[in-house]
This record gives structure tokens, sequence and C-alpha cells, in this order.
């Protein structure tokens, strides 16, 4: 072979290779693209355009848990303050960097796991590598109703200490995880276990299939789960120490009232059923003669990940999406393997249980665009309050409107719920329990209708169920409501403007435009 042939062919294998990188990389980014347009199908959802009311009001001197009422721990708020706060000071909508903040920690969490795959040495790093655009698609595609919630930002910041578990697992690595790298992705991996103390099994689960493989249990004490031990209690002591009033007085309300109402068979439907698919096509993929670490760690993160699906009993998507991610994820590091030693299992098989699971997340809440125009049209920056126990009456719209949220919780969860466990030990026969629950009630509406006279809402939203039926008709919110006019309305809601509202000049400069 002459000296050209062989520059020829070393050229090629060179540009090749490059091709093979690049292309995962180029398609990352397509999909990154696509996802802005893609999220407009939902909008800003209802529990972060909540949250982003919330943090607006703190960083105006508001208190959390005395002047308003949050249901989640103060993780929650200050996980979304650093790009509210932001938006403040350059004087855009938060809405903007909320959404950038939420693909940074996808870009950060899939970049920092790649990371850990490439130093811990697997055998399938390079399949895994060509397989970026599917798990970048798991995180900022597949989410639907769930983006930017809590939970989903805290799956994406989960992936690397997954991976670090996976590298412990091994029996013959290369190296060892070097005390960095273990401290980041337990810095990493400890916002789950922040925004709620339930995902704790997720990291258990895995470290404890470490245990299994390592046959010690020295693993269980290796620096990442000292750094978010050491984190968590930290971040109890500073809970502890700022918002005493959570533990005093918030979570007994929690134990006592919003964790009582819980549904089971819907979410069986809903998401036992897919990821049972999921679990099935994992199966039919799982190797012969070979222990795949990576696919192990996450499945038992997943196979974890259903025990605050079912306590918490809400049946909201993004409760589910930690279990769901991590069976996705198990999948693809098996479709990483060689095709020799698995079970025949085609790729569309692994790409119809991702459909399948995805239905659940492609609903929307998003405001009817017509109420909007009609209440933008009517007012400038009205005062906003909410009659209703669904939160997702009154966020994002209230923030579509261009309008100040003044209600001290996010909805009437607890007058709501009051009532249901009122009526439930009613129909049991426990009249002291019965009792104790109606109190409960009318301790809440007897504050509201106190805040509805002192704030004189320049809109209401009331939500057309039977809770506003109940306070129109048996707790004199008819009289506050006398003082309205139907503005507009729709199949879900009706929106009534204070009759002697009077629309004020807008000043526009220096105000940001809300964002849809």
């Amino acid at each position: 072979m002459s000296a050209i042939q062989v520059g020829s062919t070393l050229a090629g294998r060179f540009v090749n290779g490059r091709a093979e990188r690049l292309w995962p990389l180029v398609l990352s980014m397509a999909i990154l693209a696509v996802a802005v347009p893609w999220q407009a199908r939902w909008g800003v959802i209802p529990d972060t355009s909540w949250t982003i009311a919330l943090c607006e009001r703190l960083l105006s001197g508001k208190r959390l848990y005395v002047d308003l009422i949050e249901v989640n721990p103060p993780f929650s708020a200050w996980l979304y303050l650093p790009p509210v706060a932001a938006a403040r000071l350059l004087g855009i909508a938060p809405e903007i960097l909320v959404r950038a903040w939420t693909y940074l920690a996808a870009l950060v969490g899939l970049s920092f796991a790649g990371l850990v795959v490439k130093r811990a040495g697997f055998a399938e790093a390079v399949s895994l590598f060509a397989l970026a655009p599917a798990f970048c698609a798991m995180l900022v595609i597949f989410p639907g109703n769930a983006f930017s919630e809590r939970e989903h930002i805290g799956v994406a910041l989960f992936m690397p200490l997954l991976a670090l578990h996976a590298w412990r697992a091994r029996k013959d690595p290369t190296a060892q995880p070097g005390f960095r790298l273990a401290a980041l992705a337990g810095l990493s991996g400890s916002v789950l276990l922040l925004v709620k103390p339930y995902y704790a099994g997720m990291v258990l689960a895995p470290a404890l299939v470490v245990a299994a493989r390592r046959r010690s249990l020295k693993s269980l004490f290796a620096v990442e789960h000292w750094i978010i031990g050491g984190l968590c209690i930290a971040y109890l002591g500073a809970v502890m120490l700022i918002h005493p009033e959570f533990l005093r007085d918030v979570y007994p309300l929690l134990v006592d009232v919003y964790g009582r109402i819980r549904i089971f068979l819907p979410i069986v439907i809903c998401y036992g059923i897919p990821w049972c698919f999921l679990l099935f096509l994992i199966w039919r993929l799982w190797p012969a003669g070979h222990f795949p670490d990576l696919a192990a760690v996450a499945l038992a993160a997943s196979v974890a990940g259903l025990f605050p699906l079912f306590y918490q009993g809400k049946g909201w998507a993004y409760h589910a999406y930690p279990a769901i991610f991590c069976a996705v994820a198990a999948i693809l590091c098996l479709l990483a393997l060689p095709r020799a030693g698995r079970r025949s299992t085609e790729p569309l098989a692994a790409l119809a249980g991702v459909v399948f699971a995805f239905l659940p997340y492609w609903s929307t809440q998003k405001p009817d665009p017509a109420v909007v125009a009609a209440i933008r049209g009517a007012t400038d920056r009205p005062t906003v309050a909410l009659i209703s126990p669904d939160i997702a009456d009154g966020h994002p719209l209230s923030r579509m409107i261009g309008g100040q949220f003044v209600s001290t919780t996010a909805s009437d969860w607890l007058g709501a719920f009051s009532f249901v466990l009122s009526e439930r030990a009613a129909q049991s026969g426990d009249a002291a329990e019965a009792a104790r629950y109606r109190a409960l009630l009318v301790e809440y509406i007897e504050s509201k209708r106190e805040e509805f006279t002192r704030l004189r809402p320049d809109v209401i939203i009331l939500g057309k169920d039977d809770w506003a039926n109940r306070l129109k008709e048996h707790f004199g919110f008819d009289a506050i409501l006398a003082r309205y006019r139907v503005l507009v309305e729709d199949d879900a809601q009706r929106i009534y403007l204070r009759d002697d509202y009077a629309r004020p000049e807008r000043e526009t400069a220096g105000q940001p435009l809300p964002a849809k």
C-alpha cells in the first residue's frame, strides 16, 4: 500500500470518527431547539407559575409560611429563586429564565453523567454516547406537562449519581472515582432529596445494588453518600432556623389533611400499567451471563421511585416522572449493549413503550386564549384572587393576564380537603373527627372571607365546581361576588371583575410583558 493510500485511509477514519462523535451532539442540539416550540403546547405549567409568583412575593418582602402558605418544603421555592431574582434584575419575564434554568439543569445533568460513564470506562460508553439524543429527548421533550417541575429538575441532576453508582458496582473497574467527582455527583444528586425526602429510596436502592455486587457494605459509606447526608442535615437545620413555621404549623396540616386525600386505581392505570410494560421490555433486553451495571442501578432507582408516587397518592404526572425516566434510562443502557447475549427486542418496541408512558404527559392545562384576551382587554395589572381547590384554575392564568396574585395560598386545598375528610368521618360515624375537620373548614373559610374583604381583588377566578357553589350557598361568598360582574367564562372557570374597577393608565417603561 502506498503512502498516499495509507494517508487516505487514516484521513477517512479520522473524518468518520469525528462524524460519529459529532452527530450525537448535533442531534442533541437539534432536540433542544425543537423543545422550545414544542413546550409552547403546555406553556408555563400551574405549579411552576405559582412558584414564580411565590418567589416574586418573597423577593418583595413577604415571609414564607407566614404571609404565604406553600405545601412543599422551602427548597421548592429556593430552587427557583435564582432565575426569578435574575429576571427581576434584568427586567425580563421570569418565565423565560425559569425555562432556561430547566434546560441548563438538563444539560448539566446529561453532560456530567456522560463524563462519569466515560471516566468509568464502560464498554458500552461509545454506544451510550450515540444514544445521548434519546436521553436528551427524555429530559426536554418527554416531560410535557411536567416540564420545569421540581422533580423534573431533580431527576436531570440525579443522573450523574446513578452513573457513579454503576461505576462503583463494577467488579473490575479500571479505576475508582476520585473524591472531587464523587462529591460533585453527591451534590448534584442531593437536589432530588432536597425537593422531597421521599426520594431517598432512589439513592438507597442503587447503593444496595452496589453493596450486593461488591459483597460489602463499605460502599454505603462512600463520599457521595456523606455529601448527601450532610446536605440533608444542614437543610433540616436551615429549615428549623429560617422557617420554623413549616415544621410547627404547616407540616402538621399536611399530614393531617393534605396527605390523607389519596387515590390508587387511577395511578395504577395511568402510570402502573405503562411502567410494567417498560419493565417487560427491560426483561426482554436483559443480557444472559452478564450483569449490566448501568441498567441495574437505573432499574433499582425506578422501582424505588414508585414509592413516592403511591405514597403521595395524588396521581399527578410529575410524581411518576422519576420512576418512568429511570425505567427508560435502563432500557437505553441495555440497548447500548452488544446484541449478542440479550434477548431479541427491537428498538421500535422500546419506542412504543416510551410513547405509551408519555400519554399522561400530553394533556395540557393551558388557559383558553379567548379568556386571557378578554381579561387583558378589560384590565391592566389587576390584583387576582382564586376560589377553587385546583391550582390550575388560577395559575398560570393570573400571570398570563399580567395580574398580581394576592391570595395567601395557591388554591383552596385546605378548605376543600377538610370538607371531604369531615364528610368521610361523618359517614363512618366518627362525630368527633367530623367536628374537628368541620372546625378546620370553618376557620379556613372565615380567613378567606376576611382576606377578600380586606384586599378587594380586582379579579376573582372562580372554578366551576361544588366547592365554589358551597362557598356561595352556605358561607356568604354570594354577598362578596354581588359586588362583581361576570367578565368572561368557559366550561371550567368564571371570571369576575369588581364593579368599581377603573382601568389605570399603563406605564410601559421598565415593565416586562407577562410571558405566555
